[in-house]
């Protein structure tokens, strides 16, 4: 029998919580969060907020997806809540990325499609509309607010937090010297159990950024050496996902000792994934497949979210601004793009029948992206650019993700035209939806492509396989099989 998001709310926050949460869905709010005087105590329903948020983190940089990588602490996580499988980023580059999931906007929407430095404070420049965050939102509804680590939104506190101990980007991994100092992420993690500490039995929402598995790839030797002779290359890359995994279980231990567990939320996700510089695109990231653009994404309230969980839903990082306010009890702005999921992991129906990634990525020529955009249903992917990334033979692909999870067999051309124009009809509704007018034009220039396969500008070359120009033989596209990068490009990667 079908749960409503009402029914599901009401049975697993309780009356006093389920009313609070259930007040909010009524209406909407345009800048400011409203906390009704029935709200419960602060020791009641509201739940805690901690938000966790790793830097170029693959989707199979779990255990619990790719049994080779150690993240004992994340598989936990995952067997005590839901993990979203098929969750993808907004767009997949740190900057954009990271102010989709604030904002809940999408990049083209709030205008925020590049990484930021020197800038001062993205979310108060005019020329974005990043204004309204769920963090400034649960500022106003009272919420102890705090930032911890790599934000990649501007070099100051933008002020939504109470306390801040944040930084833009290109922070060492390491306090002092390499390997002889604190690894950044563990004194991260020491403020983090501080702050749990400080304002357990009152709500708070923090966030912690860890600026690893980024680029470059220097997690402390023991955590390295766990992948020497793994199929898993490079093994330093896993050996920093393997070393937050590490604090990710202390941060866990830490609400147990403050007694928050049950009363906290916790969300696992990252910005984007890494492909390490083996496909087209960027140096590691910006693009559409799924080395990149798919991410983990971990839900857990104990009550709320039944333990081991999996739903294969299409979830898109803008999802994730209107979940915790629904959680909340706060009021989400009428202009989010994103939808709650907090039906849909208590065994609601999948209401988004294809997502969206939209990238600009790295041309031949300086100064020039390549813009495209990537929509993705239950079982197809449809790639479309308007000219030739770096590595890149294709202006258009097409992924038959059931029978090719790996991507590795374009099947794009005239024998597919049905095909193509039903996802084609999928991305320009979403499009129109959230006026895309770039995306629009590459749909079309897409229709107009299916109907002239012959003409030589079209861009779709493949092999006389159908796949796509991958890595040298006996390399994998995926899994990070075979990933071996000299390490002056793993360092030459880092600005991005």
């Amino acid at each position: 029998m079908h749960t409503t998001r009402r029914q599901f709310i009401r049975r697993t926050l309780g009356g006093g919580a389920a009313a609070f949460v259930a007040h909010h869905l009524r209406g909407a709010c345009t800048q400011a969060a409203e906390v009704p005087p029935s709200a419960p105590s602060e020791a009641g329903g509201r739940p805690n907020i901690l938000f966790i948020l790793p830097d170029q983190q693959r989707y199979d940089a779990l255990g619990v997806v790719n049994s080779a990588a150690r993240t004992p602490n994340l598989d936990r996580l995952a067997s005590e809540g839901v993990r979203f499988d098929l969750a993808y980023v907004a767009q997949a580059l740190c900057t954009p990325s990271r102010g989709a999931i604030f904002s809940g906007l999408y990049p083209h929407t709030n205008g925020l499609q590049d990484n930021v430095y020197n800038v001062p404070d993205a979310l108060a420049d005019p020329k974005y509309k990043l204004s309204v965050t769920w963090p400034r939102l649960l500022q106003q509804a009272g919420y102890k607010t705090g930032y911890i680590g790599k934000w990649h939104l501007g070099e100051k506190s933008p002020g939504c937090f109470d306390e801040w101990l944040g930084y833009n980007s290109l922070k060492p991994h390491w306090v002092g010297k390499r390997q002889e100092s604190e690894y950044r992420s563990d004194v991260e993690t020491d403020q983090a159990i501080d702050f749990i500490k400080r304002h357990a039995g009152k709500p708070f929402a923090l966030c912690v950024g860890y600026y690893p598995p980024h680029t470059p790839y220097d997690p402390p030797k023991k955590y390295e050496e766990i992948y020497k002779g793994s199929a898993l290359k490079p093994p330093a890359y896993w050996g920093a996902v393997t070393a937050i995994d590490a604090c990710v279980g202390r941060l866990l231990k830490g609400l147990d000792g403050a007694g928050q567990r049950g009363r906290t939320l916790v969300v696992f996700t990252a910005d984007h994934g890494d492909h390490f510089g083996r496909l087209p695109g960027g140096a590691n990231k910006q693009n559409g497949y799924d080395e990149a653009a798919r991410v983990p994404l971990i839900l857990r309230l104990p009550g709320v979210f039944e333990g081991g969980t999996v739903r294969t839903d299409l979830v898109s990082l803008v999802d994730i601004m209107p979940t915790i306010l629904e959680l909340a009890g706060v009021k989400a702005p009428q202009a989010l793009q994103g939808m709650s999921l907090v039906a849909r992991a208590g065994g609601g129906p999948k209401p988004r029948s294809a997502v969206v990634i939209e990238n600009h990525e790295v041309g031949p020529e300086k100064n020039r992206p390549v813009t495209s955009r990537t929509v993705r249903t239950d079982r197809y992917k449809l790639i479309l650019r308007d000219s030739l990334p770096v590595r890149g033979q294709l202006l258009r692909e097409l992924y038959d993700c059931k029978a090719d999870p790996r991507e590795q067999t374009n099947i794009y051309g005239p024998q597919q035209a049905d095909l193509i124009v039903r996802l084609l009809d999928e991305f320009d509704a979403w499009a129109q939806k959230t006026g895309d007018a770039v995306g629009l034009a590459l749909s079309k220039e897409c229709r107009a492509n299916l109907k002239a396969p012959a003409d030589p500008a079209v861009g779709h070359k493949v092999t006389a396989e159908g796949k796509l120009p991958g890595p040298p033989a006996g390399a994998s596209r995926h899994l990070g099989v075979s990933f071996d990068l000299p390490e002056k490009q793993i360092v030459s990667a880092r600005r991005r």
